[in-house]
């Protein structure tokens, strides 16, 4: 993974990484592994038309219409402010969208905004724009 940062501090930059990987994690381990990688109030923006929703809801909804079962990201770039952190980032996953076919290859561009609480860095809020076909 590429990583361009800003000029924060290094323990930051580093959190914030570790984060970006245990989500990568989470998209293949499942709605149990993501939930908790996540702020109580968070909001993802996904799909084709730019559906809005909360946690328990991405979460499930990426579990039972898209489960992945490899993910990657390239291109990290890091930016931190104070307890706010914003990443950009390629994602490329090996998604089922039916338990016949083989894993199709997605990838999208995705936008995280993460917030460091008493648990550790938390998503607060991750828009996402997919590539059809991948490049």
């Amino acid at each position: 993974m590429t990583t361009t940062t800003s000029t924060a501090n290094p323990e930051a930059v580093e959190a914030i990484k570790q984060a970006e990987a245990a989500w990568l994690a989470a998209l293949v381990e499942g709605e149990k592994a993501l939930i908790p990688l996540m702020l109580e109030d968070s909001r993802v923006v996904h799909g084709p038309v730019g559906m809005v929703d909360d946690r328990e809801t991405w979460a499930h909804f990426h579990v039972t219409r898209r489960r992945s079962v490899a993910a990657k990201a390239t291109e990290l770039e890091i930016t931190v402010r104070g307890n706010t952190a914003i990443t950009t980032c390629f994602h490329e996953m090996y998604t089922v969208l039916d338990e016949n076919l083989a894993p199709f290859p997605m990838q999208e561009v995705v936008t995280k905004v993460w917030e460091e609480t008493a648990e550790g860095w938390l998503l607060a809020h991750m828009v996402m724009g997919r590539r059809f076909p991948p490049v």
